[in-house]
């Protein structure tokens, strides 16, 4: 199978709603779309999608990065080649996350398709064949946060993700509000994104809250270059604390688990900017007893599907991943996800997902 032809796209979609974090008043996200032809018929998908405030990637240098530095290596090459001159590529050049992953994608679909199996056989053996789903909060007005959390409620939801962006009072009402209305047996899990500073400042937010027995773990809440202090709130509060945004490659989780810094850490394709990259990073978390959370931040169903395939293969996962492409206004794939409390991983072949042809 020889790789004849890619197409590259560039989109910036709204989202559905406003969605406000500790970093910004969310609106909208960009993303990166590649298709790779080739000269037996079989169509490969990619996406990437840009987190400026983690990585400082952008739309057009995502584009740029494929179009002049990544696509080159794989055009005109057979599949197996093709692989091997990218992974070569994407360790030579050591930024463009989004870029890198939205390649990789394409190729992994083109290698599943080839062999008639799903993605996940490519990434490790299938553990899981459904997956449980978190319903999002943002950063909104305690009473916005509320019917939301009815919504989620209603839709049989019982696992919730809430926002903080630091505005303690807010973020305790917030809390407050969404943890009291959650049904028997139901948990949320908090995520600042390092708004609450440092292990003092997190430890008085987290006495203040009126449910604390139903939070299933805290994400990230103190800056990223005090990594103990991950530690030091979950041995002072008893609460599970989670890393994110200190998570950006294999060492990082090796450092996590070596000094037991933290009961879990999320992996996010916008930041590793590879699936396979993600899937041995999750190897590593739970060999040293980390549970590992799968993200789709603010992907396309292109993007969920792929973190579907890598979630079925992660040994200990918490109690529910992270993607919800319908937080977007418009979804470019043929046939978007259907987000349900638990959903089944796509069988494929590769993704099992296809951009829809007006996108290019």
């Amino acid at each position: 199978m020889k790789i004849t032809e890619a197409d590259v796209v560039g989109r910036r979609i709204p989202l559905a709603d406003d969605f406000p974090v500790s970093y910004e008043e969310h609106v909208d996200t960009e993303h990166l779309f590649v298709r790779l032809h080739t000269d037996e018929g079989a169509v490969g998908y990619g996406e990437g999608t840009s987190l400026p405030w983690f990585t400082g990637e952008t739309l057009p240098g995502m584009v740029a990065a494929a179009e002049e530095w990544l696509l080159p290596t794989v055009v005109g090459e057979q599949l197996e080649d093709a692989v091997a001159d990218f992974d070569e590529r994407a360790r030579q050049f050591p930024h463009n996350p989004g870029a890198k992953a939205a390649v990789e994608l394409a190729l992994l679909d083109l290698r599943g398709k080839r062999a008639g199996v799903p993605v996940r056989d490519l990434l490790g053996p299938t553990v899981r064949s459904e997956i449980p789903l978190v319903y999002p909060i943002p950063g909104v007005a305690p009473d916005r946060a509320l019917e939301l959390a009815d919504e989620g409620i209603e839709a049989g939801f019982d696992r919730f993700k809430i926002k903080a962006t630091g505005n303690v009072d807010n973020d305790i009402d917030r809390i407050d509000a969404v943890t009291g209305r959650l049904p028997d047996g139901a948990t949320a899990r908090v995520d600042p994104n390092t708004s609450w500073e440092n292990t003092p400042k997190a430890t008085r937010i987290l006495e203040r809250l009126a449910n604390p027995d139903q939070l299933e773990y805290v994400e990230q809440p103190v800056s990223p270059d005090r990594p103990t202090d991950l530690r030091a709130l979950w041995y002072d509060t008893g609460i599970p604390v989670f890393a994110d945004e200190f998570v950006n490659g294999p060492a990082d989780v090796t450092d996590l688990g070596e000094d037991g810094l933290a009961a879990g850490c999320h992996l996010k394709l916008a930041k590793t900017g590879s699936l396979s990259r993600m899937s041995a990073m999750a190897e590593t978390a739970n060999d040293y007893a980390m549970a590992a959370t799968p993200v789709s931040a603010f992907g396309t169903s292109l993007e969920a599907t792929a973190i579907c395939h890598l979630a079925a293969t992660v040994r200990k996962i918490p109690l529910a991943c992270e993607l919800d492409p319908g937080l977007i206004a418009a979804d470019p794939t043929t046939a978007p996800l259907e987000i349900r409390p638990t959903i089944s991983i796509p069988e494929g072949p590769g993704l099992g997902i296809d951009l829809a042809e007006d996108l290019f």
